[in-house]
């Protein structure tokens, strides 16, 4: 059993399933149905690139990949979730 905990994918699993509940939990007290809340989004969003990046570093082994992969996939995460900000903040 202890070998289980000291894997680092079982942690890193660990932490991307309490950081769901923590943005479902965020998202679902954030206020009224139907009516946008900068703060919950901003929070939202953020936890998902977290989330994003655990996932394409540690279950998609990018950690360990050449310089120039690492540095594609950190450049695309900037510019989805930028993008997703400036959408969400130019529409609101």
């Amino acid at each position: 059993m202890t070998a289980y905990l000291r894997n680092p994918l079982i942690l890193v699993w660990a932490l991307l399933t309490l950081v769901t509940v923590a943005s479902w939990q965020t998202a679902r007290d954030g206020g009224e149905a139907h009516h946008l809340n900068a703060t919950v989004t901003v929070v939202v969003l953020s936890i998902a690139a977290v989330k994003s990046q655990l996932v394409i570093w540690h279950f998609m082994e990018v950690r360990r990949a050449p310089r120039w992969l690492q540095v594609t996939t950190n450049g695309w995460l900037l510019a989805l979730f930028g993008l997703l900000f400036g959408c969400y903040f130019a529409v609101g």
